[in-house]
């Protein structure tokens, strides 16, 4: 924004070209992130702390028989 705002067209392109290479390493990282996650939450879920906790409960009520 300071380049646009500074007129300096070069310096507004180059920051343009880096926020978007960085836009399209976002997804293939979170993607990586989310992996991980699962497979550390399926190692040892209480390393996860209180959302290892929280995301244990809730599988177990899944699991649970319904009352009818």
């Amino acid at each position: 924004m300071e380049a646009v705002q500074a007129g300096d067209r070069g310096r507004a392109v180059r920051a343009l070209a880096a926020a978007s290479a960085a836009a399209q390493e976002t997804e293939p990282a979170y993607k990586l992130y989310e992996v991980n996650l699962s497979a550390q939450y399926e190692s040892a879920p209480m390393s996860l702390g209180a959302m290892g906790e929280y995301l244990s409960d809730f599988e177990t009520w899944l699991r649970s028989p319904k009352a009818e």
